[in-house]
Parts: structure tokens; C-alpha cells; sequence
């Protein structure tokens, strides 16, 4: 009985043992690398003392969370990525809205420039010249208009801009005086250049 008593005791005083197979020591580390489990939960669920948790994962330069920390990081740097990828974006639309803001200014001055000087040259053109220069102006607001709309549309304002703000073309409406004015001053300028002699010296006053 004696006997049989002590060899109870002796068995019940060893530790059992639980050898994990390289599947399950897998489970094990993408459990303690993701964060999921602490040294006593993992113990408990597969059997397998802390210490010897502890070591495996020493030996094998696992830490716990580092999948999670890992995972983070690439979600950061994704996130900055498409961020930036927007921004870069955006910025290329409001470029492109800018050269065709540019390019429909320029395309209306050469017009109204186009009706200034046909006036100019002859004086029954005035009324003609300040009808289309007025439909210059309308045309001109309405793309203004409508470039303002493209950028809002985008979320774009001027903060968002790193250059300087898209250029605006500013057109008043001319009236039949106006134009008479422009006349009289283009008759002055030519009347002026023709009394200068081409060997007289003419000295800018400071």
C-alpha cells in the first residue's frame, strides 16, 4: 500500500508534458504575434507550460503584437499613399482647369481686341464692335462660371493651391463713348510718331 501510495504521489508531482505539433505551434505563434492571447491563456488552451512558450518564442525572434504593430504601419503608409495619390490628382484637375481658364482668356481678348481695332480703323463698325465685345463679356462670365463650378465640384479652393490663384480675366462692358476715346487716342499716337523725325532723340524723363 506504501508503495502504491508513493508511486501516486510521485506521478501526480510530475509535470505532464504535451508535445505540439508544428501546425499547432503555428496557431500558437499567430496568436501571441497578432496579441491575442496572453503567456497564461496559450498555457492553458494548448497545454504547454509559459516557460516553454517563452523560450520558443525567444528562439524564434517573435514578438508579441509585432504582426499587429506590422499591419498597422502598412495601413498608415497605404493610407498616406492613396492621400497623396488624391492630392497629386487634384492637383493636376486644377492645373487643368487653370490652362483652360488661361487659354479661354486669352481667346477672348484677341477678340475683343480683334472688334477694338476694326472700330478703330473704321468708325461705322463702332456699334458692331460694342455689341460683340458685350457678347464677349457675357461669354466670358458664363466660362467664368463655369470654371468655378468645375472647381468646386472638385473640393478645390485657393488654399488648396501651392502656385499662385488661377488666372481671372476682367472684361467691363465698352460703351460707344469708350470706343470713341480709343479712337482718339490711337489718331493721337500716330499723329505723334509721325512728327518724330527718325534721327531726333528722344530722352525719357526720370
Amino acid at each position: 500500500m506504501k508503495d502504491n501510495a508513493t508511486m501516486s504521489n510521485a506521478a501526480a508531482g510530475k509535470r505532464r508534458y504535451i508535445k505540439l505539433s508544428e501546425d499547432r505551434w503555428v496557431e500558437v505563434e499567430a496568436l501571441w504575434s497578432a496579441g491575442a492571447a496572453t503567456l497564461a491563456e496559450l498555457s492553458q488552451r494548448f497545454g504547454v507550460t509559459e516557460r516553454t512558450l517563452q523560450a520558443r518564442f525567444a528562439r524564434r525572434g517573435i514578438e508579441k503584437g509585432a504582426s499587429a504593430k506590422a499591419l498597422a504601419i502598412e495601413v498608415t503608409a497605404r493610407v498616406q499613399a492613396e492621400r497623396a495619390a488624391d492630392v497629386e490628382d487634384l492637383t493636376t484637375k486644377a492645373r487643368q482647369i487653370g490652362d483652360a481658364t488661361f487659354a479661354a482668356a486669352e481667346k477672348v481678348e484677341r477678340m475683343i481686341v480683334v472688334s477694338i481695332d476694326a472700330a478703330a480703323a473704321d468708325p461705322g463698325q463702332i456699334y458692331a464692335a460694342a455689341a460683340k465685345v458685350k457678347m464677349l463679356t457675357n461669354a466670358a462670365a458664363a466660362l467664368e462660371r463655369l470654371h468655378a463650378l468645375k472647381r468646386k465640384s472638385l473640393g478645390i479652393n485657393d488654399d488648396d493651391m501651392s502656385n499662385a490663384d488661377l488666372p481671372v480675366l476682367v472684361i467691363q462692358d465698352l460703351s460707344k463713348a469708350a470706343i470713341e476715346r480709343i479712337q482718339r487716342g490711337h489718331d493721337t499716337d500716330d499723329a505723334d510718331f509721325a512728327d518724330t523725325d527718325e534721327n531726333d532723340v528722344i530722352v525719357e524723363e526720370k
